[in-house]
């Protein structure tokens, strides 16, 4: 997705500044004093932040993400023609008059032809496994565009299949009626500059790109294409509701961060900026004359589109990339997306492993979305097709064995907020909404029996099993021993509902 095995390390470094962030939120919320005996500290609310000068979205403006707490990511381009990873084009160093011909019958078994692309098909999968957003890479790190961009030095999609395929996907998914999601990165292979922006000191590459002073327009018009297919995106299809940038670091170093001040993602560029604009493709704000930067033109666009930070503005969201567990406390002065793919061996198409079955177990997705719940976050589930446009079977057998279970277990995912309590790692953890708060219990989590903790004055009303309906027997009235829970109905994640007299946010009030 955003990197190649080689390149984890220096994405994990990108995001240390977050995370460290992170950690200090969560654990100011933690160390508050409870207000009464009884009653967890109230969740530290989420103040948004102003960088660049753009202001984060409000809350209210992020509550349908975290409602809807499910999502499909869809990996799709060139590189699932050769069907080895969307990190194809950069692990082999294929230099781009070679690499283009995989969008071409030329290429034979390895041609992008999207002969079976039928978006409502994956629209209709991800309403069947229980998501509610989709967010398709409408440009990866190769720099094809899915979509009709008008930059002169674009590599599109209708240029090679006369189709606008971002077009279809944003209709399908309205008609299905999911939000809509965008990826787009802002780094291309095709251009040598992006290695040598300055053109006096070329990064390490896979190319044979060497130190040139032409990089420095190249770079620039790297640039200039990406402001022009980003207006594109953000004026051309409809309400975007999710961007999710990525490839923010030049030269593959550093961080999303450390390009900012090349790719300028703020309110406005700068006149004086070493990568200008042209102005025939600049967006001029009214009133005051100055050209928008990228987050400029979001903001003018797609007010509403939920960004996270991978182009080097601070993003209103922030996330975890990868397969590793989720654990620590609970997100509530953030809000975070957990994204992983179900495949092994890369977010884009690969044939090997799906000729081994090596794709994620429906308990695996369970647990990766249990944890994710119970501390406030979303889960953003990659699928892979291939270069026809068809989702591989075993990764819809897997998404539909999540919609049955979510066909069940609904009522303790959606709308809910992680908490009252803090997470037990690999163990249980909470959410609650209304007057009901879930404990989901792991499948580590021994025993059938479990304690709840009082909250405050309220009084527990009954206790069910979510999975089965069934109501179990408990003790006591407010710390209550819930007793009798089936650990087989649903192991990897049992899930038992404790209903109170009263809305859980009334403690805090």
């Amino acid at each position: 997705m955003s990197v190649s095995e080689k390149a984890i390390p220096l994405a994990r470094g990108v995001r240390r500044g977050l995370a460290a962030a992170l950690v200090l939120s969560t654990v100011a919320m933690v160390s508050a004093a409870d207000a009464q005996p009884g009653v967890p500290a109230e969740p530290a609310r989420r103040v948004p932040q102003t960088q660049m000068g753009i202001t984060q979205l409000s809350n209210d403006k992020l509550d349908w993400l975290l409602d809807a707490k499910f999502g499909m990511f869809i990996h799709w381009g060139l590189y699932s023609g050769p069907g080895r990873g969307e990190w194809y084009m950069e692990n082999q160093g294929i230099l781009p008059e070679k690499y283009r011909q995989f969008a071409f019958p030329e290429s034979g078994e390895a041609c992008f032809d999207a002969a079976d692309y039928h978006p409502e098909a994956w629209a209709r999968l991800a309403r069947d496994a229980g998501m509610k957003w989709m967010c398709l890479t409408a440009r990866h790190h190769d720099g094809f565009c899915l979509f009709d961009s008008p930059h002169p030095n674009a590599f599109t999609s209708m240029q090679t299949l006369h189709r606008d395929l971002v077009a279809e996907y944003a209709g399908a998914c309205r008609d299905a009626g999911l939000k809509v999601g965008l990826y787009y990165s802002p780094l291309s292979w095709r251009y040598p500059g992006y290695y040598d922006v300055a053109g006096t000191n070329c990064l390490p590459n896979k190319f044979g790109y060497k130190t040139d002073p032409s990089h420095l327009e190249n770079a620039r018009l790297m640039k200039e294409e990406n402001y022009v297919n980003v207006k594109k995106l953000l004026t051309a299809y409809g309400q975007i509701d999710h961007i999710y940038w990525d490839g923010g670091w030049l030269g593959q170093q550093g961080s999303d961060a450390d390009g900012a001040y090349f790719h300028e993602p703020g309110k406005y560029l700068d006149p004086a900026n070493r990568w200008p604009i042209g102005k025939e493709y600049q967006d001029i704000e009214e009133g005051t004359g100055k050209a928008l930067g990228i987050m400029g033109m979001v903001r003018k666009y797609q007010p509403d589109a939920i960004v996270n930070p991978r182009y080097g503005w601070m993003g209103d969201i922030t996330e975890e990339e990868g397969s590793r567990d989720t654990t620590g406390k609970v997100r509530s002065s953030v809000i975070c997306d957990k994204n992983l793919t179900m495949q092994n061996g890369g977010w884009g198409y690969n044939a090997q492993s799906i000729a081994k079955g090596d794709v994620m177990t429906r308990d695996q997705l369970v647990r990766f979305l249990a944890n994710c719940v119970v501390r406030n976050m979303v889960l953003l589930v990659n699928v892979a097709p291939d270069r026809h446009g068809a989702i591989p079977d075993l990764e819809q057998k897997r998404l539909r064995e999540m919609g049955d279970w979510m066909a069940r277990m609904g009522e303790a995912i959606y709308g809910t907020r992680g908490g009252p309590w803090e997470p037990v790692d690999k163990q249980y953890g909470f959410c609650y909404n209304g007057p009901v708060v879930y404990a989901h219990l792991l499948k580590d989590y021994a025993g059938n029996t479990f304690k709840m903790p009082p909250l405050g004055a309220l009084r527990v009303k009954k206790v069910f099993e979510v999975y089965t309906g069934r109501l179990l027997p408990y003790d006591g009235d407010q710390a209550v021993t819930v007793r009798d829970i089936d650990r087989t109905a649903s192991p990897a994640d049992s899930v038992v509902a404790v209903v109170f007299d009263a809305d859980i946010r009334s403690v805090w009030k």
